[in-house]
């Protein structure tokens, strides 16, 4: 249960963060569309023990209005370095995106399916999600961002994870 308290906390705060002062003092700095990239490690357990899973992932939103986007998302998780034997999923997002100067911040919550790599096969799940990232625009339509990843697995069998938790690093591209 705390770990639902802690994803809901962060999923406020970025909200907040976003919508407050973005939305009064830089009303204009929302973008049209935006595509991510990024790599990095989850975290979950099997049967007890915590493992480290390689995880890409690819996502593009609209805005549709102001800060607020619709969108799809692409997900590979590994079994093992450099995504061995991967899991594929894939669903859809809504993300609140804003921009303060060069400061990107985003937040959004995910559902869809992915294949999670187990030590015998893979095993398909419905997926529900949240992240929230902090970035930083150095072109006019190119930045880098740094993101944090909660996503729950529903119906997996004894001893497999039903949760992961991802950090993730890489690029977005975006037009204003």
């Amino acid at each position: 249960m705390g770990v639902m308290r802690f994803a809901s906390m962060l999923v406020v705060l970025c909200s907040l963060a976003v919508l407050g002062p973005v939305r009064t003092a830089f009303a204009d700095s929302y973008d049209l569309v935006a595509f991510d990239g990024v790599f990095g490690g989850s975290v979950s357990k099997f049967n007890g023990k915590r493992k480290w899973q390689p995880t890409l992932w690819l996502d593009g939103s609209y805005g549709v209005a102001g800060p607020l986007h619709l969108g799809a998302y692409f997900q590979w998780l590994g079994k093992g370095w450099p995504l061995d034997d991967p899991g594929f999923g894939g669903g859809a997002l809504i993300a609140l995106r804003g921009n303060i100067k060069k400061l990107r911040l985003s937040g959004a919550f995910t559902g869809g399916y992915l294949g999670v790599p187990l030590v015998t096969h893979v095993e398909g799940t419905g997926t529900i999600g949240a992240f929230a990232g902090l970035g930083y625009g150095f072109l006019s339509w190119l930045g880098l961002e740094v993101r944090g990843r909660w996503i729950r697995y529903f119906k997996m069998p004894p001893g497999a994870p039903n949760h992961a938790w991802s950090i993730e690093a890489g690029f977005s591209f975006f037009i204003n």
